[in-house]
């Protein structure tokens, strides 16, 4: 149904879990692909395999929590493949700077500076940069993979989510702005995925049973259920949605896990410094 053949995609974060899903699935429809992460072994691997699909894949390792980098992967992306119809900006997370993650009394100077690196300024600016391209040649498509924890407080992830909070607000007005260029921007609010990040959070039968009742779709997410939602929201078939924030997440929405986790930590102990 969703046809990518001849687009030109950027996916960062490709080498593994959500971002290798989405690359492999575009390419499946027809697209050429760009692959970016810092590690060439695991890009390497993801583009034997959309090789193996009869589509191209380009190889370039970037650290996108660093301006320079994430602003010329984009630049040669579009050099290389002769094109650039669609960005995914996938990469993001926490950071191991200290009072990057952690209860907000506990956050840092550093630690909030590392994070908002790596998820609001500088997927911004990819943003920017890549919509300018998209401009020049009629139109593009842009997705931004967020977190629910953008969109309901983020208990021990504030920094974090108010990160994603930050990305979800420019994506709305990014695709305000850009809508008369004929450049789509969305994004998508994941709930727990599981991929490598989260696997000692699942480790254990009991463990992943119990985080999937969070969800009333009792279950965990996989990289696919973002992934299919990517290829629809970039696709020609979705060329009147823009600025939407599409929550992907087994119906959190309807029952935020936020309650469970007060009831964990309610009465406040004698010990919290607030």
């Amino acid at each position: 149904m969703f046809s990518y053949e001849g687009k030109k995609v950027v996916v960062t974060g490709a080498g593994r879990g959500i971002g290798r899903t989405t690359a492999l699935t575009m390419a499946g429809q027809g697209a050429d692909v760009t692959l970016a992460s810092r590690s060439e072994s695991e890009l390497k691997a993801v583009a034997g395999e959309i090789e193996a699909l009869g589509r191209q894949a380009w190889v370039m390792t970037a650290d996108v929590s660093d301006m320079d980098q994430g602003l010329g992967l984009v630049a040669d992306a579009h050099a290389a493949m002769g094109g650039l119809d669609v960005l995914v900006n996938n990469a993001g997370g926490g950071s191991s700077v200290s009072g990057g993650i952690g209860p907000l009394e506990e956050a840092t100077p550093e630690g909030f500076d590392a994070v908002y690196a790596l998820n609001v300024r500088v997927p911004f600016f990819m943003c920017q940069a890549a919509a300018r391209h998209m401009a020049v040649a009629g139109g593009g498509a842009i997705c931004n993979i967020v977190s629910i924890d953008g969109v309901f407080p983020a208990p021990l992830e504030g920094v974090y989510g108010s990160a994603k909070a930050a990305l979800i607000s420019l994506t709305g007005t990014l695709a305000v702005e850009l809508g008369r260029h004929n450049v789509r921007i969305n994004a998508i609010a994941p709930s727990l995925i599981d991929t490598p990040l989260v696997a000692r959070h699942i480790a254990s039968d009991d463990a992943r049973a119990d985080r999937a009742s969070f969800f009333p779709i009792n279950r965990i997410g996989k990289p696919e259920d973002i992934a299919n939602a990517a290829v629809y929201l970039c696709s020609d078939e979705a060329g009147w949605t823009s600025g939407e924030i599409l929550l992907v997440a087994g119906g959190q929405k309807a029952a935020s896990d936020t309650i469970r986790w007060l009831r964990r930590v309610n009465p406040v102990p004698d010990t919290a410094k607030f």
